[in-house]
This record gives structure tokens, C-alpha cells and sequence, in this order.
């Protein structure tokens, strides 16, 4: 009788736990694999440059059979991993200060500033018109899809310690945790009745994001010490690289007027206005 019940289970909802659970899995591993960049006591120095390239080629792998494979469930399934591999590479490692190593950061585009939300609207959007009109094959729309939900996702994560009241903490965890446990309920459900497998594979994408709420919810109720331990430190790199490019800005305003490249009026400045002299190499 048991067996019995497991088997239906396994029949109805199996492909679609399995594909969510096999996404948490893999952030997991994603999360230990980082370790050595900056989460360690000692980090590797130059490990981002061996850990970049492996991400890189393992996503372009990913994506490409996401993007030639017939079958759809299976494209469906390449889409989403590939997904889940491109969040590592271009929303975390690719902008992860590192103290020591011969590329201390690739990019300093951070796409997971709060600022960011009008890029995911704008890719929402998008999404939603080239999956309508079949502009797109439906596995990279799925892929485009789970990118953006892991985007949005991120984008509180990084922002709720520094953004939200510290009294609404609680209360925003707790209907995040109310409303993503009721939608993953209802995705268990339609994927029950459902007996095509691309709905379930769909769903199991789907289904990733909102257990990966569900588990966070708990989390959000405080500031995360993440926050405070590596963005702190962070914040303070920020500060003195703009006072440098200051430093560099007030040099150039100077070469300029000295040199006749430029008048106070083309740069907006009062006449009466003094500029601190810096010398070039100060400047840079």
C-alpha cells in the first residue's frame, strides 16, 4: 500500500520536485564552490580566475543545447541549469571584489544594486512579448525566466539589510514565507493533474524559486550578517575609489584650463571659483 502511494506520487509530482529540488542542490554547491573566493578564513588568491572560465564554459555548454535541443522537456531542463550556472558567473563572480589576485574584480557593474529592478521589469516585459509571439524557443524563454526570477529574488536579498524598517523585517518574512508556500502548493497541484511532461519540467522550474522563498523567509526576519561582514568592508573600497577618480577629475579640470583645451564656462564653473591643485601621479 505504501509502495503504491509513493509510486503515485513519484508518477505525478516526482519530475517536477525532483527538477526544484536538483536547482537547490545545485545552489549548494554553488555556494561551497565560492567558498575559497572571499567566504574563507584564508581565501585562494587568483581562484576567481580558474573558477570564471569554468563557469563560463560549463553555461556556453548549457546554453547552446538549450538552444539546439528538440526535444522540448530536455530543453526545458538545459535552459534552467543553464540559468542556474549564468546567476554564479554574471551576478556573482563577475563582480566579487577579491582582495589579493591579478584580477581583483572583472566587472564593477554590480547588477544586484536596488537600482537594478527597472532592468528586470524592462526583462519581464521583454520575456513576456517574445514568449507570445514564439519570437524565442520556448527552452530559452524558460531560461530567461529563471534567470530573471533568480534576479528578482537577489535583488531583495541584497537590499532588504540596508532598505527595509528593521520593524518590518518580520512581517515582510512572514507573508513572503505565507505567500510562497500557497503558490508552490498549487504548482504540486497543477502538476498532479497535469499529464504532459513539458508542464511538469516548466513547473519544477518554477516550483525552484518558490521553495528557495519559502526557505529564506525564516532568514529575512533580521539583517543578514552576510550583509555586515563582506558589504561593509565593501562599501569602504567604493569611497576610496571615488575619491580617487575626484582626485583625477580636479587634476584634468586643471590641465585643461592651463593648457587653453577648455574654459571655465565649458566645464560650469564660476569664475571665482578656486580648484585644488593635484599633481598627476597623486591623481591616480
Amino acid at each position: 500500500m505504501l509502495s503504491k502511494f509513493f509510486g503515485l506520487i513519484s508518477e505525478r509530482i516526482g519530475r517536477t520536485l525532483l527538477i526544484a529540488l536538483a536547482g537547490q542542490l545545485f545552489f549548494i554547491v554553488s555556494v561551497i564552490t565560492m567558498i575559497p573566493l572571499r567566504m574563507a578564513k584564508n581565501p585562494v588568491e587568483n581562484y576567481n580566475l580558474f573558477y570564471m572560465p569554468l563557469l563560463a564554459i560549463l553555461f556556453l555548454v548549457l546554453f547552446y543545447r538549450t538552444c539546439v535541443e528538440k526535444k522540448e522537456s530536455r530543453g526545458y531542463i538545459y535552459g534552467y541549469f543553464a540559468a542556474l550556472v549564468s546567476w554564479p558567473l554574471i551576478g556573482e563572480v563577475a563582480s566579487m571584489p577579491v582582495d589579493k589576485g591579478v584580477v581583483t574584480q572583472f566587472t564593477s557593474m554590480n547588477i544586484k544594486l536596488l537600482g537594478g529592478y527597472f532592468y528586470v521589469l524592462t526583462g519581464w516585459a521583454l520575456l513576456k512579448i517574445l514568449w507570445r509571439t514564439k519570437a524565442l524557443k520556448n527552452s530559452v524563454c524558460v531560461f530567461m525566466m529563471t534567470f530573471l526570477s533568480i534576479w528578482s529574488f537577489e535583488l531583495y536579498m541584497d537590499n532588504y539589510s540596508s532598505r527595509v524598517p528593521l520593524e518590518m523585517m518580520p512581517v515582510i518574512a512572514s507573508w513572503v514565507t505565507i505567500v510562497s508556500s500557497i503558490v508552490a502548493i498549487l504548482l504540486l497541484i497543477i502538476a498532479w493533474r497535469s499529464t504532459s511532461i513539458e508542464k511538469k519540467t516548466f513547473l519544477g522550474c518554477i516550483l525552484y524559486i518558490f521553495i528557495a522563498l519559502m526557505m529564506m523567509g525564516g532568514q529575512w526576519k533580521k539583517p543578514q550578517t552576510f550583509y555586515l561582514k563582506y558589504e561593509a568592508k565593501h562599501i569602504g573600497h567604493e569611497i576610496e575609489e571615488l575619491k580617487d577618480e575626484q582626485k583625477y577629475m580636479k587634476y584634468l579640470t586643471n590641465y585643461m584650463l592651463e593648457n587653453d583645451m577648455a574654459t571655465r564656462e565649458d566645464l560650469g564653473l564660476p569664475p571665482e571659483e578656486k580648484i585644488e591643485n593635484v599633481d598627476e601621479k597623486e591623481s591616480h
